[in-house]
């Protein structure tokens, strides 16, 4: 089962998944939610809790790389974790796709920081918006499980860019049906 939540950063997204690429319903929530991210400049695909992919998702994957680039959205991958790293180094798409650093990170977050409203209630509703796609009738994990980074680790990130400690994403929960 997979899971997929979108958090904008000024005009980037990014979308934190969690689950298996694999055979099955993944393949049209992972397509859905990114097709959803027509407004952005930027798409990441934070993969941190992904622990397989199959040959179907290196193709979907594929797919969305050209619809963001056809649509002039920069795509790429951060927090590759080991067994998905290993399928993309054996079939050569390590080459293929572009990935995001944690520099890269922190200076979309600088960079949304600067550009946000003052009043967090402003900065909640304009950039830190989160959507989650799943399974309809699947529970949603706990707000710690759907964050990559260690508890203290984000708050430092956020610290280091500028962004204030009490600025918290909105969480709404917009659920895809894959029925029809």
């Amino acid at each position: 089962m997979l899971n997929a939540t979108a958090q904008k950063l000024g005009d980037s997204t990014v979308l934190r998944c969690q689950g298996r690429i694999v055979i099955g319903n993944a393949y049209s929530i992972l397509r859905n939610a990114v097709l959803r991210q027509t407004q952005v400049r930027t798409l990441i695909l934070d993969l941190a809790q992904v622990d397989r992919i199959d040959a179907g998702g290196l193709g979907v994957l594929l797919g969305l790389r050209e619809w963001a680039y056809s649509h002039a959205i920069r795509f790429q991958l951060m927090n590759v974790m080991n067994r998905v790293e290993r399928v993309l180094e054996l079939t050569k798409l390590d080459r293929v796709f572009e990935f995001c650093s944690v520099e890269d990170m922190l200076q979309l977050l600088r960079f949304a920081a600067a550009t946000a409203p003052r009043s967090v209630d402003q900065a909640n509703q304009r950039f830190m918006k989160d959507c989650r796609y799943s399974v309809e009738g699947q529970d949603t994990p706990p707000a710690a499980q759907r964050n990559s980074l260690p508890a203290g680790t984000r708050a430092r990130a956020q610290e280091w860019a500028g962004v204030p400690a009490d600025m918290n994403a909105v969480q709404t929960g917009a659920r895809i049906s894959n029925e029809g």
